[in-house]
């Protein structure tokens, strides 16, 4: 018995350590945001416009409407930072999958990165 609590207290450990909750200050485009410890975040799986490239505005919008001063719950995969620092995660509002919204509603197209790739598959659905 005192080994199955154990192997339940782990568990629970290991799947809490893989999302976190925290505020939404900024949005810095439509696939790059900042959260309230001053983190940056990149959305796995996802790519959107660049700076002076058609779209940009308008997913840079986007992502703000969805998650500007919200509570947001973030979901890492394999990797923990890219090579500028920024965390990478999928991202929930409530019950809506942000990542998979942006792509869906057509301000951003799937992007496959290795080895975060976990839920690239239900983007593309």
């Amino acid at each position: 018995m005192k080994t199955l609590v154990c192997i339940i207290l782990l568990l629970f450990l290991l799947l809490s350590s893989c999302t976190t909750q925290s505020l939404v200050t900024r949005v810095i485009d439509g696939d790059t945001l900042v959260l309230e410890s001053g983190e940056k975040v990149r959305l796995v799986c996802i790519n959107t416009p660049e700076k002076d490239q058609p779209g940009y505005e308008e997913a840079k919008q986007f992502l703000n409407k969805l998650t500007l001063n919200k509570e947001v719950r973030l979901e890492k995969d394999i990797t923990n930072k890219d090579k500028y620092g920024r965390l990478l995660r999928y991202i929930y509002v409530g019950d809506t999958f942000v990542n998979r919204e942006i792509v869906q509603q057509g301000y951003g197209k799937i992007f496959r990165y290795e080895p975060d790739i976990k839920r690239c598959g239900e983007i593309e659905t």
